[in-house]
C-alpha cells in the first residue's frame, strides 16, 4: 500500500509501542528520564523542546524534576489537550507549555533553545528527516538534540519490514538511518545508547510485563476502530489482544529495539 493509502497510525498503536517494545524501559522510565536530563543539561534558566510530546509525561518530568522550562509539541490536537489538562491540574504552568503544530514546521524561530528531544512520535511521520531538521534549526548552536526512537533488527527483511509497518502503521528506521538524518541536518559528535532492555546499565532481563501498563478503554477503542476500517468488524474484536501479542513478540525477538541517540548541533549546521 502507497504511504497516501495507509492508515495513519493512532495515539494507541504508539502506546502499545511504548507498552510492549519499548515497555523494556518504560519499567526502568525514570532511569531514562534521568538520562535524557543529563545529557540535555536541563536546568533551571534552561530552555528544552520536545517534539512528539503526546500526552505530556516527558515534558511534564523534566520540567518538574529539573526546573528546566519546557515546551511539548504535538501534530494531534487530542494529545496537547490532555497534556495541557495534567499541567493545570498539576499546577505546572510557569515552566511547562504545549504548542499544537506539525513535527516537520515548528512554530519557532532559528536558535531559540538549549536542547531538543525527539520522542518515538517521530518514527510515525511519513518523513521523519523534515521533523529532525526542524529539531536542528530550533537549537541554539552547541545545542544538545536527543533522540528516542525505535529502530529495526539488520537482519530483518525489507518485506518483513513492509508488512510491519502495515500492520502497525508506524515505521521504525535502521540504527544508521536515524545517524544519517541527524548528521544532514548538521549534528556532530554521535553518542548511542542501546534501550531495547531497559537501558545500558540494566541489560538483565527483569523488564516488567507489557500488561503492567493496561491501555484505557479509549486507547482501546482506537486499535478497534483502526482495525474495523481496514479488516470489518470482525477482525477488529481481536485487535487489540493480536496486536499486543504481536508487539510483545517483537520486542522479545529484538525485532524492533529502542535507541537514544544525541549529538551536538554544529555551528555552522544549515537552518
Amino acid at each position: 500500500m502507497s504511504e497516501a493509502g495507509r492508515i495513519p497510525p493512532a495515539p494507541a498503536v504508539l502506546r502499545l509501542v511504548q507498552m510492549a517494545v519499548l515497555g523494556r524501559w518504560r519499567a526502568t522510565g525514570e532511569e531514562l528520564y534521568r538520562e535524557v536530563a543529563a545529557l540535555t543539561e536541563a536546568a533551571p534558566g534552561r530552555e528544552v523542546l520536545v517534539s512528539g510530546c503526546g500526552d505530556g509525561v516527558t515534558t511534564e518530568w523534566l520540567a518538574v524534576r529539573t526546573g528546566a522550562t519546557v515546551t511539548g509539541v504535538d501534530a494531534d490536537g487530542e494529545r496537547i489537550e490532555a497534556a495541557e489538562r495534567r499541567a493545570r491540574e498539576a499546577a505546572r504552568g510557569s515552566t511547562l507549555s504545549y504548542q499544537l503544530s506539525r513535527l516537520d514546521d515548528l512554530p519557532y524561530e532559528n536558535a531559540v533553545f538549549d536542547a531538543a528531544v525527539g520522542e518515538p512520535t517521530l518514527a510515525g511521520l511519513e518523513d521523519p528527516s523534515r521533523a529532525i531538521a526542524e529539531l536542528v534549526r530550533v537549537v541554539k548552536p552547541m545545542g544538545v538534540v536527543v533522540l528516542l526512537e525505535p529502530t529495526w533488527s539488520s537482519d530483518l527483511t525489507s518485506g518483513a519490514r513492509e508488512m510491519l509497518v502495515e500492520r502497525l502503521g508506524l515505521r521504525p528506521r535502521l540504527l544508521m538511518e536515524w545517524k544519517q538524518m541527524l548528521r544532514d541536518a548538521g549534528i556532530v559528535e554521535l553518542q548511542v545508547q542501546d534501550w531495547t532492555s531497559g537501558g545500558p546499565a540494566r541489560q538483565t532481563g527483569n523488564a516488567r510485563s507489557v500488561d503492567e501498563n493496561p491501555l484505557t478503554w479509549q486507547q482501546k477503542m482506537q486499535i478497534v476502530g483502526r482495525a474495523w476500517r481496514r479488516w470489518g468488524w470482525r477482525e477488529a474484536r481481536n485487535a487489540v489482544e493480536r496486536e499486543t501479542t504481536l508487539l510483545r513478540e517483537l520486542s522479545r525477538e529484538r525485532t524492533i529495539g529502542f535507541q537514544l541517540l544525541k549529538g551536538v548541533k554544529w555551528p555552522h549546521a544549515k537552518t
